[in-house]
């Protein structure tokens, strides 16, 4: 089949950049993370959204998730209706493996989206190393895990395991994740807190696939904004039930990653 030019993007194009401009952006989430019920809180993201009724309605977690559960559905169907080329799709759909994205992502030679797949691999790799170092496993355990085809050398792992955090953030220190490393390694020895990696994790990728707003035509926006969205509707449960849960805002606030807008 032959591959779609970038100009038979140009309605799916559209039809993301009027969506773009009803996502809710950090600050909203962050507003709504200060207020001290579960109604007050959804009520301020619904108001600066686009959302239904249904979201305002919600009682409790489970109806919250019932609902977020069907947005997703809906922006599964949307994406499947607007994109001409089905391994963008698929790509898409496989946020939880990495390797199988980049796979997929390379038959498409799309390099916004080769990148953007060997960015997660790197940064599930990160996270894992720390995992691993944290709770004593061996390094048997942690190669048996990582997975192949990042950016970084994966001898910085592999041939340095024993070394400490700082001493490996040399090593990274000229690589995009250095700042990253170093904001999360800290947080994990001095606060025992994973929360300060993995938040530092969200916001990388997402201000990578900012970048796809200022490519005219193609699948990179289209592909952006489903993952946009779908972070949002994460924002959304994540502020829900933490609210139904009664945890402090400054528990939720240091949980809420950048957004795309």
């Amino acid at each position: 089949m032959k591959k779609p030019s970038r100009l038979d993007y140009a309605y799916a194009v559209g039809r993301v950049r009027a969506l773009e401009k009803m996502l809710v952006g950090k600050a909203v989430f962050w507003e709504a993370s200060e207020e001290n019920d579960f109604s007050s809180t959804v009520k301020i993201i619904f108001d600066a959204g686009s959302f239904s009724e249904e979201m305002i309605q919600a009682q409790n977690s489970y109806e919250l998730d019932e609902y977020l559960e069907k947005e997703e559905r809906t922006l599964h169907r949307l994406m499947n209706e607007i994109l001409p080329e089905k391994d963008i799709l698929e790509i898409y759909l496989k946020k939880t493996n990495p390797q199988k994205a980049l796979s997929a992502a390379e038959l498409t030679e799309y390099s916004f989206i080769i990148d953007y797949a060997r960015h997660k691999i790197d940064l599930g790799n990160i996270k894992l190393f720390c995992r691993a170092k944290y709770m004593g496993l061996s390094q048997e355990k942690y190669t048996s895990l990582a997975m192949k085809g990042g950016f970084l050398d994966e001898k910085i792992f592999l041939e340095n395991f024993e070394l400490s955090f700082s001493e490996i953030g040399e090593k990274l220190h000229s690589s995009p994740y250095n700042e990253l490393w170093t904001r999360g390694t800290d947080a994990i020895e001095e606060r025992e807190t994973f929360v300060e990696l993995e938040r530092g994790i969200e916001d990388f990728l997402m201000v990578y696939l900012q970048r796809a707003k200022y490519i005219v035509f193609g699948p990179e926006p289209v592909f952006a904004y489903g993952l946009a969205k779908r972070k949002e509707l994460s924002l959304v449960r994540l502020l829900g039930a933490g609210k139904l849960s009664q945890i402090p805002s400054g528990v939720l606030k240091e949980r809420i990653s950048e957004t795309y807008v």
